[in-house]
Order: C-alpha cells, then structure tokens, then sequence
C-alpha cells in the first residue's frame, strides 16, 4: 500500500489581492489529509473511491470504470461527479496511466473537522498529483482555478511567502516570541471562497496602486518583531481592503467590544479568524458561542 499526504492552509494575510498578483503570507497546517492507495488483483480497469472524515465516518464511496472515468455506483452522486471532474482533467495531463487496465483501491482520510476549510479540495489536487505523478499546480488551474497558495502549502512545512503568475514560492523562519498570544477561533460556519471572491472582489475595478501597497504590508508582515508591529499591520490591511470592497471587517461586525486584533483568514466572513490574546479572550469568545480556540502552536506548522 502507498501513503501519500498533504498540509491543510490558512491564508494568514494577502487573501484577495493574491489572486491579482500580490504577495501572500500563508500558514501550512498540522492537520491535512492523506490518501492510501492499493492495487486491486482481483479485478480489472477498476478505481474504488472511499472517502473518509477525521472521526472515520465515511463521506462517500465511488466506483469508476478507470479508463473511462465513468461512474458505476456512487453514494453520493454530487461529491462523486466532482472527483470525476479532476480525475478527468488529470487524465489529460497523464493519459496513460488510466489505460493500464489495472484497479486500484483509494481512501482519502482527512485530518480534522470537514468543516474548519483548511482545504479538503487543495489538498485533494496535491494528494491526487503525487498519486499520479503530475504538476498539482496545472491540475489546480484545470480545476479549482485557486490562486495556487493552498497547492503551496499542502507540500511546505513551514509559512511561505507566495506569489502566483509566475508561480514563486519563498519559505520564511518564524522566529516570533509572540506566538503564545496568537490563537484561531472558528466561525461556526464554512466559507465558500469562490463565491466571496467573486461576490466582493473580482466584481470591483482593478487597483494596481491598492495592490502594491497591499502587497507591501504582507512583506512587513513576514519581517515583524513585536505583536504591536503584527496587529497594526493586520489592521491597516483589512482596513484598506475593507474600504476597496466596500465590506465591514469581521471584528467591526462581531466583536467590536474586543480590545486586541480579530484578523480574517482567506474569504472573510467564516472559517478561522486570528485573534490576539487579551486577559480573558478565552471566555470572551466562548460566551459568544465560539468555543474551538485553537493555539497558533498547535495549528501551524513552523
């Protein structure tokens, strides 16, 4: 049996612009999800798909004929066409390795709650370009078409800076003593960020200016030594990025009354936010009915 796995991603600062060409300041995770793959003897032209979440419950099943991609028999019809999808647009980057006639048996294992978004579709695309041996960042654009951060992080083990179009991947040293007082708090709800970049960004005209400047305050992020320097420079961002598309920033909307930094992560308005610690946060959040407070240590890969 062959084990392949990938890091989930949080979007620590860049979300948006990045997809406009602007430097991006993203965070591997501990948690991703691995793929076990098994040659299947007793049958041919065969590929039995199972997919499981983190408590082991089975998401779906799937059978395909291999060489086709054709569905035989699906648990959920929806999910199965999407994995149909980027094994289709995979076959056309390596043809031959669905006309073997062989059978393989895969089970897909993610690594945490199905819906804290840490990137169960990134880390798909790279756990299923390792499987078939081909560049996760062209299946990506056949596909997801992502700004390609998330691919990065799957295969990093340690915050990257990135930048896409032309595709440039730099590691960075976390060498912050305030890593203690940082701390993830999920939203309650899952976000679609396609949609919300479509809805709030992609629709607005382009601001090469506001991009630069942006793109700045990412580098400065990566070079910070205090948390005072961290938190100005998250809310300088969101601040301009808010004003650009004309959207509230999630602590101005949730907690207004919170004295240290609540910083969005990827598409605003769900998933993780970052906050930073002020005496009492914990019960703070918890009161508010956000009770999974993840440490920034035991989240992030540095």
């Amino acid at each position: 049996m062959k084990k392949f796995r990938s890091n989930g991603k949080l979007f620590l600062i860049g979300e948006y612009v990045v997809m406009d060409g602007a430097k991006a300041f993203a965070l591997p995770t501990k948690y991703g999800q691995c793929l076990f793959v098994e040659q299947n003897q007793s049958v041919q032209n065969t590929l039995n798909w199972k997919a499981t979440k983190c408590d082991d419950s089975i998401w779906f099943e799937v059978t395909f004929e291999l060489n086709s991609l054709q569905i035989i028999s699906s648990t959920h019809l929806q999910l199965s066409e999407s994995l149909q999808k980027i094994l289709r647009q995979a076959k056309t980057l390596h043809p031959s390795f669905f006309e073997t006639n062989l059978s393989y048996q895969c089970e897909t294992k993610l690594e945490y709650p199905q819906e804290w978004g840490l990137g169960s579709s990134s880390t798909l695309i790279d756990l299923i370009s390792q499987w078939i041996e081909i560049d996760p960042f062209e299946l990506n654009q056949l596909t997801f078409k992502t700004s390609g951060y998330d691919i990065a992080c799957a295969h990093h083990s340690q915050p990257i800076l990135f930048q896409n179009n032309p595709i440039k991947v730099e590691k960075i040293q976390l060498d912050w003593d305030f890593m203690d007082d940082l701390f993830f708090v999920y939203l309650n709800q899952k976000q679609d960020t396609q949609a919300v970049v479509g809805n709030h960004y992609k629709n607005k005209p382009k601001d090469e200016a506001l991009i630069h400047q942006l793109s700045d305050l990412v580098i400065e992020a990566t070079k910070v030594k205090t948390l005072a320097e961290l938190e100005n420079i998250f809310d300088e961002y969101q601040t301009k990025l808010g004003d650009f598309m004309q959207q509230p920033k999630v602590k101005d909307v949730n907690f207004s009354d919170y004295d240290g930094t609540v910083k969005s992560l990827g598409a605003w308005g769900g998933d993780f936010v970052l906050v930073t610690k002020r005496e009492g946060f914990e019960k703070y959040f918890k009161q508010k009915g956000y009770n999974v407070i993840v440490p920034f240590r035991e989240m992030i890969l540095v």
